[in-house]
């Protein structure tokens, strides 16, 4: 029975991983509404429903449906956390299409960000933080989103490197 999953107390049964997605991300905001105009002004994100101001949390759709909650707390607003080695880790990636676009655009607009890395069949990624500091990190594997060519020139384009004019 390896591979299946047996519902306890049920005669469900399924293959494989009973996870599918995550369809909620929840984010801890000193202000809900400056966060969300923050994300709609840098990833163009709109609201998944209309802002109430009692539940103290703007939730905003993300392109492929899943939910970011920004949820207003009192307490620290602390989204990372140290690995073993000592790095700050953060606890998001979102994937991303164009990466070299929000990359321009994220630094034009001062928004804190790290260096780029370029991990190879891993893709191209960089850390921003937002408002509050929140951690997060972003990622495209060019190399199977896009041509070989238009990979070279995503690269070429930010990580200053010179690329070869088009045969």
């Amino acid at each position: 029975m390896e591979g299946m999953i047996r519902m306890s107390g049920s005669s469900n049964e399924f293959q494989g991983n009973a996870i599918k997605a995550v369809c909620s991300i929840y984010v801890p905001v000193r202000n809900p509404i400056m966060s969300a105009q923050w994300w709609q002004q840098h990833f163009g994100l709109g609201f998944a429903v209309p802002f109430n101001p009692a539940e103290a949390q703007a939730i905003m759709k993300l392109s492929d449906g899943q939910w970011l909650h920004l949820v207003e707390t009192g307490g620290q607003v602390d989204n990372q956390f140290l690995n073993k080695a000592g790095y700050e880790m953060f606890r998001f990636t979102f994937e991303v299409r164009g990466i070299e676009v929000l990359h321009d655009r994220l630094q034009s607009n001062g928004v804190r960000i790290e260096q780029l890395k370029d991990r190879d069949s891993c893709g191209i990624n960089f850390v921003f933080y937002d408002l509050d500091g929140n951690k997060f990190d972003v990622n495209e594997v060019v190399s199977v989103h896009r041509t070989a060519a238009e990979a070279d020139k995503v690269k070429a384009h930010l990580f200053n490197l010179a690329y070869p004019k088009s045969q």
